[in-house]
């Protein structure tokens, strides 16, 4: 998907705007989501600003409805009495201020080194302003302001920085986890029209552990026919995101920022940070499934199937 490139700036800033269409909802759904800042140190804070891992955690119950929705779409029409079902259990599954404690803790447990707490800590507020500039931009459909960034991602001076910083981030990755996690969603949602469902979901908690143990890696190993979205598309999508938004930054945020994530202190900051959320997503993951499939053996006794009955 090539989203820049055009020889026509309105072609340009129009590609922009038309992205924004479909990448927009989620997007929106991320400026507004609580953020969740609880890390030991301003250098660990920063960071989780930048790449907001609580606003991200913070938002997985609201994906069961579009999950749902991109389910029914595709003909599953069971899916509408699967997420009511499905939701609970990733209310309760993902508790996004442990989870982003936890990632904290590990991002503690690498050396800050020579990084400048005070000038990251402006470029994070920097890099939410452009985030809020980027989001009216979207909502405005502000064609001057989609030029200006599509002229400077295309320049000389800052363009090469802007792709390369979008590449060393963290957030492309996290981008690809929650995509893992929303095709989890959907084979539960699967799960309801399949014929056995049924009998695993009444299965022991020991059989049932048994069972969805390999799910999540089979998930996360797959690279074909993933749904309803692949990880590979969500990482490509977020890394364009994020390009918007450097392209709205100050020379000097954006230039701390570079350097940051080039040092050897932010390689493995982003490294412990894209390790600990991986980590904490496959824990909310299993957990997800183990109270979801004894709630839907609960389901089918007041709701039996007809062969069942």
């Amino acid at each position: 998907m090539k989203l820049i490139g055009f020889s026509s700036p309105s072609v340009r800033a129009g590609t922009i705007l038309r992205w924004s269409r479909h990448g927009a909802l989620a997007f929106l759904m991320t400026v507004s989501a609580p953020a969740i800042a609880s890390a030991s140190g301003e250098i660990d804070e920063a960071l989780l600003q930048i790449e907001q891992v609580g606003p991200r955690l913070s938002a997985m119950p609201s994906e069961v409805e579009n999950v749902v929705k991109a389910a029914t779409d595709r003909g599953r029409a069971e899916a509408l009495k699967a997420g009511p079902i499905l939701e609970p259990a990733v209310r309760a599954s993902f508790d996004a201020k442990g989870m982003v404690a936890e990632i904290s803790d590990s991002l503690a447990e690498v050396a800050d080194g020579k990084v400048d707490r005070a000038a990251l800590a402006k470029a994070a507020a920097a890099f939410e302003d452009g985030r809020k500039k980027i989001s009216a931009m979207y909502e405005s459909q502000d064609r001057a302001t989609a030029r200006q960034i599509e002229a400077r991602i295309s320049g000389a001076d800052d363009g090469p920085r802007i792709k390369q910083l979008a590449d060393l981030m963290a957030s492309p990755d996290l981008a690809a986890e929650t995509a893992l996690t929303v095709q989890v969603m959907y084979v539960s949602l699967e799960a309801f029209s399949d014929a056995n469902s049924a009998e695993l979901a009444s299965a022991s908690p020991e059989k049932l552990k048994s069972e969805l143990g390999g799910v999540i890696t089979s998930l996360r190993d797959r690279t074909e026919n993933e749904k309803p979205v692949p990880k590979d598309v969500a990482r490509m999508e977020e890394r364009a995101r994020l390009t918007f938004i450097l392209a709205a930054l100050p020379k000097e945020d954006l230039s701390v920022l570079s350097d940051f994530y080039q040092s050897a202190e932010g390689k493995a900051k982003r490294q412990a940070l894209v390790d600990a959320y991986k980590k904490v997503s496959d824990q909310a993951n299993t957990r997800m499934l183990e109270r979801y499939f004894p709630a839907l053996a609960g389901y089918f006794k007041t709701h039996p199937r007809p062969q069942q009955q």
